[in-house]
């Protein structure tokens, strides 16, 4: 009898059907193998869920056929169910949702990331509170014009070209991801893990290059010239 098999009937034999403990597991990207870290992990039979942490690694408490269901943005969901084979330990990979290559969304003149960022400047505006104008008019004092001083003296004002210049490193960061995401580079470079780790450690290019070239042709062609460069570092 082959030894899996014989190891759940054994396994089957001594534990009983609704013994229930807890089990790590960990939530990767299927094509990247990075983990995927806020995902949520529900275990239905239970009603209980937990998210993962930074490293995409979680704990449940599971009995076996248990069904878990993950949920990750930017992911598809997926449904596992829980088997004694699978012992303490689950690796479960969940498939990216996005086009691999950044695209206009469907029925809009603006793409995700232009999306994406519309929702961050009017979130930012929004806490940061209307700015008050350096000058204003006054019509009650006789003057045309005055000097608002408070555009001066408040603290919140002093510190706006300071956040003004935090959102917009922000904005560049994101618009670096969105056109160099490591599901992209992955996909062309068939590169997973920490050699993919190491390589958009290496070779991420910066803002200003990226605006300068605008089409995904040029990505991959970019990406086609640094593998070599990869590979021959390699060796």
């Amino acid at each position: 009898m082959p030894k899996p098999l014989y190891l759940c009937i054994f396994l089957m034999a001594v534990l009983p059907a609704n013994s229930q403990g807890w089990v790590s597991g960990r939530v990767r990207d299927s094509l990247t193998h990075f983990p995927v870290a806020k995902a949520t992990v529900i275990n239905s039979s239970m009603n209980t869920r937990v998210e993962t942490d930074l490293n995409g690694l979680f704990k449940i408490k599971l009995a076996p056929n248990d069904v878990l269901y993950v949920v990750a943005d930017s992911y598809h969901y997926d449904t596992v169910r829980y088997s004694i084979l699978y012992g303490d330990t689950l690796n479960i990979y969940l498939s990216f949702s996005g086009d691999i290559l950044p695209t206009v969304t469907v029925g809009s003149r603006y793409n995700k990331y232009q999306l994406d960022s519309m929702e961050r400047r009017s979130t930012f505006e929004e806490m940061r509170g209307h700015t008050l104008n350096t000058i204003s008019s006054d019509r009650t004092s006789g003057f045309g014009l005055i000097i608002n001083l408070d555009r001066f003296t408040k603290k919140k004002y002093k510190n706006k070209k300071k956040e003004e210049k935090l959102f917009q490193q922000t904005e560049q960061t994101a618009y670096v991801n969105y056109r160099f995401s490591p599901q992209l580079v992955s996909f062309y470079s068939g590169l997973k893990s920490d050699k993919l780790r190491i390589f958009m450690y290496r070779y991420t290019p910066d803002y200003a290059w990226l605006r300068q070239h605008p089409s995904n042709e040029q990505i991959v062609y970019y990406i086609s010239d640094k593998l070599k460069a990869f590979r021959n570092e390699k060796q």
